[in-house]
């Protein structure tokens, strides 16, 4: 029999709404790692930001009184399939940052050589 650990926190939403996002592991396979979400977004299988933030350890829209349980889940994130990607998507985010730079750049180059 497969047991579930869950930790459970409420998050505020855009819309005021508060969503309960649980992140949850098997017992017998700990590295990986499920994140559901009660949002409308989560439960048609699109993107919610609600998962991320408890996911990203940001706090500010927490409104569960379990914070010390955001310690418990960076160790449950340690060395989990869950750990890799939001790595890959750190490394993204950092690239696309990068290339907006790069862009504003060229776009104020432009606007000096049009003035020339």
């Amino acid at each position: 029999i497969t047991m579930k650990e869950a930790l459970k926190f409420s998050i505020v939403g855009e819309d005021d709404e508060v969503y309960e996002v649980s992140i949850e592991r098997d017992t017998d396979d700990l590295g990986n790692l499920q994140a559901l979400c009660a949002c409308g977004h989560a439960k048609d299988g699109d993107f919610c930001w609600h998962r991320f933030e408890v996911l990203e350890g940001e706090t500010a829209n927490m409104v569960s009184d379990n914070l010390d349980d955001v310690h418990a889940l960076r160790d449950w994130i340690k060395g989990s399939d869950t750990e890799v990607a939001m790595q890959k998507l750190s490394k993204a985010k950092t690239e696309l940052k990068i290339a907006h730079e790069r862009v504003e750049q060229c776009r104020k180059l432009l606007v000096r050589r049009m003035l020339d």
